[in-house]
């Protein structure tokens, strides 16, 4: 599947009254992008995305309660109740370039005001210090935890490695005593050194850990149309 049929979409609420204010806010505090039309553009790399630029949502803040528990008792999440306007970011995904690109432009408006980030193609949300911290590193490849998610109930699955370009993972959750943190390693070990992984091999977390077999299973299906769907495919643990 080509780069073009991958959407990233990225949530940002804000203090914005209207549109104009948003605009000014831009150009003041983003070093460097303007919004014009409906397009967000760095006026240094010519890169552009699409801005969707949106009335209060009600149920914005119990959206991101959902997708950030971690931050949910936080000053920053309470902050979202007080938004007066959304920005929903759109590009291409399906590459690291992309998904790393279109995180300078969310922390860009996040510098105009935004009060957080939610990842809609993969449901996880970010308060802004820690958006701005995998933003700076993002050549450590911190986007990893930007963008995948880890579910758990009988079977532990990831989600949000399609918008790299790169297959999620999945395991029986009785079969590792940390499956999460497995398939985190894995699939950060996936976007940070770009491994040619054939059907059959093996991985363990160490020397010291269990190995399991890795075979290509299909990917799981969130529904027509729907954002977190991999076309790249998905990885099964098993263990050996």
């Amino acid at each position: 599947m080509s780069e073009t049929e991958i959407k990233i979409v990225l949530c940002i609420p804000g203090p914005w009254a209207d549109r104009s204010e948003l605009v000014q806010s831009i150009v003041k505090n983003s070093d460097g992008y303007i919004f014009a039309g409906m397009v967000l553009m760095n006026l240094e790399t010519k890169e552009s995305f699409e801005l969707e630029f949106c009335d209060r949502d009600e149920r914005m803040l119990s959206a991101f309660e959902v997708a950030g528990r971690h931050w949910k008792e936080s000053s920053e999440m309470k902050l979202i109740s007080t938004h007066k306007s959304v920005c929903y970011l759109i590009s291409k995904g399906g590459s690291i370039e992309s998904a790393h690109s279109i995180m300078n432009a969310a922390n860009a408006l996040l510098s105009a005001g935004g009060y957080g980030v939610k990842v809609e193609s993969s449901g996880l949300a970010h308060p802004p210090t820690d958006w701005r911290e995998q933003c700076k590193y993002n050549y450590l490849f911190k986007s990893h935890s930007s963008y995948v998610v880890y579910v758990t109930s009988e079977t532990t699955y990831s989600c949000g490695m399609h918008n790299f370009g790169l297959p999620d993972a999945i395991i029986l959750s009785s079969e590792s005593e940390n499956p999460s943190e497995l398939l985190r390693v894995f699939t950060h070990y996936l976007l940070s050194e770009s491994p040619d992984i054939k059907d059959g091999q093996t991985f363990s977390v160490d020397a010291n850990s269990p190995a399991y077999r890795i075979t290509a299973a299909e990917p799981i299906d969130y529904g027509e149309g729907s954002l977190f769907n991999n076309p790249y495919g998905m990885w099964r643990f098993q263990a050996c």
